[in-house]
């Protein structure tokens, strides 16, 4: 796979720097082979640099003047010499070609010109699960995204996520300057804890004012996080841990979102069948259950909000409700199968 090159290398450049060491072992060729015709030969620089050039390029036009028996053999030494050039050019060029770094550098000068015309785009550090996702929603939501990951070979997967690859370390400031994190409207790092303080230390650093939202594994880290300039702090593990034990305890809870720094969660309940939420449209459940808020119902993939259904809830429904821990479970005693008053 190609390494990215620089910012403002571009394939001109990165074919210049390759060709760089064959087009001067042409020119030494040359002039070594010129300097010996003038100390052998005795010719004048013009005729000797002449026969060098018409020798070394095996272009095969007749001598400039006649050659002594040592005047041939320092041409044939510098027919050699120019073979081996010809052969370490061949073998450098085809070598850039089949490497793909012509490719690499196109690919990379267009997505420099992507993110210069980003603006409000959202710049994901770490393609892993949780960037991946993260990504996604984003792009759901119409959100431009740049990636910025260490693994070259996740550049397929994420320009068909339809976001723009940057290839490189997130913790190096020069990375995130180059994501145009001055201009984002968002940043959110997955990465390990350390390597997320580093990151949002060093993007607050360049962009005061950009929200940074990052995952913690360990919870020991959060308030580290937030001190290094995290604007938000999402425990994966603890989320999944509750959705996983809210869904095993309660055959009606599909899934949890504990809201960060609160006793508050999402919740999402379906209406089981002969529940006392049966029957019922979500006013009517909600005066039942005070502290809980009911956001509205999911329906085909999308969420109708509560205000604009008056149907009455069946079962097999989802319902989506805001609250504290003990009014949701005290709603999910009213969704639940066969419940009672």
């Amino acid at each position: 796979m190609a390494t990215v090159e620089r910012d403002g290398a571009g394939p001109i450049g990165l074919i210049a720097r390759r060709l760089r060491g064959p087009v001067l072992a042409g020119v030494a060729t040359v002039l070594l082979g010129a300097l010996g015709y003038m100390v052998i030969e005795g010719w004048d620089p013009l005729d000797s640099v002449y026969m060098a050039v018409i020798t070394v390029g095996q272009i095969g036009y007749n001598e400039v003047h006649p050659l002594t028996t040592a005047g041939r053999v320092w041409t044939m030494a510098v027919i050699g010499a120019g073979f081996a050039v010809f052969a370490y050019s061949a073998a450098s060029i085809t070598a850039l070609f089949l490497s793909g770094e012509v490719a690499g550098a196109i690919r990379e000068t267009r997505r420099a010109r992507m993110r210069e015309q980003m603006h409000d785009h959202v710049v994901v550090t770490g393609f892993g699960r949780v960037g991946r996702a993260a990504v996604e929603a984003a792009r759901r939501g119409g959100r431009s995204c740049v990636v910025v990951d260490t693994d070259i070979g996740k550049e397929e997967a994420v320009t068909r996520c339809g976001a723009v690859f940057l290839h490189g370390d997130a913790r190096d400031g020069t990375m995130l300057r180059r994501a145009a994190i001055h201009r984002a409207a968002a940043l959110i790092t997955s990465l390990d804890d350390p390597s997320n303080a580093v990151v949002a230390l060093t993007a607050r650093s360049l962009a005061p004012t950009v929200r940074i939202v990052t995952r913690v594994t360990d919870t020991s880290w959060r308030d580290r996080l937030m001190r290094a300039g995290a604007s938000h702090v999402v425990p994966v593990y603890e989320s999944v841990g509750a959705s996983l034990a809210a869904t095993a305890l309660d055959a009606e809870v599909i899934g949890v979102l504990p809201i960060a720094g609160t006793d508050m969660k999402v919740e999402e309940m379906e209406i089981g069948a002969g529940s006392v939420a049966e029957g019922l449209d979500l006013r009517e459940l909600a005066a039942m259950c005070d502290g809980v808020h009911l956001l509205g119902l999911r329906h085909q993939g999308n969420l109708v909000r509560w205000h604009e259904t008056g149907e009455a809830l069946h079962a097999g429904d989802v319902i989506v409700v805001l609250g504290s821990a003990p009014a949701v479970d005290r709603l999910t005693g009213l969704v639940r199968h066969h419940a009672d008053p």
